[in-house]
């Protein structure tokens, strides 16, 4: 007896779909098995040149994972420590929980190499006794090249000791990008950071202050010293210029027309040069300061009764609201300096009754 069409046709159909699923999973074993490969010999790389570069690093050993929806190798623990030492002045260290190289298909294929740190990553920095701690879980971060990378963390806390006062703070929605140019010649861009952070709680201000600021952003450029050959890019005396292109943010609760920003540039290792302090909508920010005590009392008077006459003469001039206020402070030893002549100067130039 004859077998119907339709179950003819149903019996190959079935033959032709089980075929494809198995090339298509052999297909995708030899992608990722290929991938894997690179990615654990990208791995083994990084580690040797940290070790190479007077780093002791000790981790548990690389595992693969992803198939069948990408490829990664993991690392479950990282510990790094980098001594301060006669050739290489800062110590450094770094703990990580889970650190992941790797990704889905999609991400390997369109968004570079991408970097997971999950779980706790702690990492400090020390130079000159001052300490950097940073705090990260979640971190993410995605190779466009080996100069370029962009990043992103849902939160990250930073907190100085040391010779520096104790301070900390930390961010919300942090997100930017860094450039690397390890040979960068003399005065060239070395080191360049771009990063945005929906918020920033109790950022450091003068006088033991602190502020929480919205939108907030930075942009830097550090060039590179006549002794940046062969050196680290943690290495502080890489650097022979720190260009502050941009460092602004909103105060919080002020409205998102109150802008501050500050510009300029530092000669390193003296920190000494020019910075430029511009604020939007700032005669209420202006009046707030001025009214809290604990920042009174570091005013010498006769720049208190100068930035009074200010705000004085500022409320009387048809839409001085709306006008920007600038002032060029002279930075010494990493030390601000404004004082009464250049405000007096300022108030003088820029607030004359038209």
């Amino acid at each position: 007896m004859a077998r119907p069409f339709f179950t003819v046709r149903y019996g190959r159909s079935a033959v032709v779909l089980i075929a494809f699923l198995a090339i298509s999973a052999e297909l995708d074993t030899l992608f990722w098995l290929q991938t894997v490969h690179r990615l654990e010999a990208t791995a083994q790389t990084a580690l040797t040149a940290a070790r190479e570069n007077g780093w002791k690093v000790e981790t548990t050993p690389l595992h693969r994972g992803g198939w069948p929806f990408g490829a990664w190798v993991e690392l479950n623990r990282l510990n790094g420590t980098h001594p301060a030492s006669a050739v290489s002045s800062y110590g450094a260290g770094w703990a990580g929980e889970n650190i992941r190289l790797g990704g889905s298909w999609f991400s390997l294929l369109h968004a570079g190499l991408p970097l997971s740190l999950t779980g706790h990553q702690a990492a400090r920095l020390a130079v000159n006794e001052n300490v950097l701690t940073v705090l990260a879980s979640g971190l993410q971060i995605r190779f466009r090249n080996p100069e370029n990378l962009v990043f992103s963390a849902p939160r990250l806390q930073l907190a100085f000791s040391g010779r520096w006062p104790d301070r900390q703070f930390s961010t919300q929605t942090l997100s930017g990008r860094l450039i690397r140019f390890p040979a960068a010649s003399p005065d060239a861009t070395r080191l360049g950071l771009i990063a945005h952070a929906a918020t920033v709680n109790g950022f450091p201000l003068p006088y033991g202050l602190s502020s929480n600021l919205r939108n907030a952003r930075l942009a830097i450029a550090l060039t590179a010293s006549q002794s940046s050959p062969g050196l680290s890019l943690l290495d502080p005396t890489s650097y022979g210029r720190l260009i502050l292109q941009e460092a602004s943010a909103t105060p919080a609760p002020a409205s998102p027309d109150n802008r501050i920003t500050l510009t300029g540039a530092l000669a390193l290792p003296e920190q000494n040069g020019t910075l430029t302090l511009t604020m939007t909508h700032w005669q209420e920010l202006a009046s707030r300061l001025l009214d809290r005590p604990e920042i009174e009392s570091h005013l010498a008077p006769d720049l208190q009764a100068t930035l009074q006459k200010l705000l004085q003469k500022a409320s009387g001039i048809p839409g001085m609201k709306e006008r920007p206020f600038s002032l060029s402070m002279p930075v010494v030893n990493g030390q601000i300096l404004p004082d009464a002549q250049a405000v007096s100067a300022l108030v003088s130039q820029s607030f004359r009754t038209p």
